[in-house]
């Protein structure tokens, strides 16, 4: 695939100088300290700094970020209130770093130990990024049931562009400059975006199968819904930016045979709660398909 290359390619940059790694924060007490122990638990002996962005914190995440100083000597808060959003944070993390490479991850996961180095490695063998995600380390049966999510093995695809997964991906700076993270998508599909148009500037992309980022599923139905409904949202968007550039349109056989298989299991409310939450989550994905259909003048079911 064009914008995809192999570990086996030959090096197209030198290796990083300065890694600079990314941490939006918006309220992760929760989880931080974990991302942070887990960022000073990494193997890799080259320089690198450590760039954490406050995007308006209310709790406590900023206080235990700071706690962490000691351990992580190169640590900096970067000031990001201004303006809430994913992508306004990742977009002052690297106006304020440092380094010739960004690596991003998210408050909530957890990096494994060799993913820095990882990360440098590949490095010199693209222009952008992304690894591989574990599924079981930091999630109940029950969050795993309601996602029913499955290894990446590659990069994810949005039509026939693949894209890094924003949670676990790094990407040149100059590169990073260049593209940027589109701030109109506040939270959905932004990953999907900035794929699409680092391979229309003609950058490649690897992945990275020992970049691992232990991933954390959503612990409450709450918070599930609103993250699929974002998502659901966030794609007609997509569609609409991409559609004369390649990206197709989602099936309507596909989407009938969804509500059709929802229609059909809608007893699983009385069920369990793995299987209420996973109907839930369909529901909630297939609901934001067509809101954000609605708000984009487009048919992407």
């Amino acid at each position: 695939m064009e914008g995809a290359v192999s570990a086996t390619s030959v090096p197209l940059r030198r290796a990083p100088e300065l890694i600079s790694v990314i941490v939006p924060v918006r309220n992760c007490e929760a989880h931080v300290g974990d991302q942070m122990q887990a960022l000073a638990r990494q193997t890799y002996e080259g320089p690198w700094e450590l760039l954490v962005v406050d995007n308006g914190c209310r709790d406590r995440t900023i206080a235990i970020v700071e706690s962490w100083s000691e351990r992580l000597p190169r640590l900096e808060v970067v000031d990001a209130s201004a303006r809430r959003g994913l992508n306004h944070a990742r977009n002052a993390g690297v106006e304020a770093a440092r380094g010739d490479f960004i690596a991003f991850c998210d408050a909530d996961d957890a990096v494994t130990p060799g993913w820095l180095s990882a990360m440098a490695k590949g490095a010199a063998r693209a222009d952008v990024v992304g690894g591989e995600i574990e599924l079981t380390e930091l999630n109940d049966p029950v969050s795993r049931a309601w996602e029913r999510a499955e290894l990446l093995g590659g990069l994810p695809l949005s039509g026939p562009v693949a894209y890094p997964p924003g949670g676990n991906c790094g990407v040149w700076k100059d590169v990073a400059r260049a593209v940027g993270w589109d701030e109109a998508f506040a939270f959905g599909a932004s990953d999907m975006e900035f794929g699409w148009r680092a391979q229309l500037a003609g950058y490649r992309s690897e992945f990275l199968p020992d970049a691992v980022v232990r991933l954390r599923f959503r612990r409450t139905l709450p918070a599930l819904l609103r993250q699929h409904f974002s998502y659901g949202v966030s794609e007609p968007h997509l569609f609409r930016l991409f559609r004369t550039r390649g990206m197709p349109r989602s099936s309507v056989v596909e989407a009938l045979h969804t509500w059709y298989w929802i229609a059909r299991h809608a007893d699983c409310l009385a069920g369990g709660q793995a299987a209420r939450g996973h109907w839930l989550r369909v529901v909630a994905m297939r609901c934001g398909r067509l809101c954000g259909s609605l708000r984009w003048w487009v048919l992407y079911p």
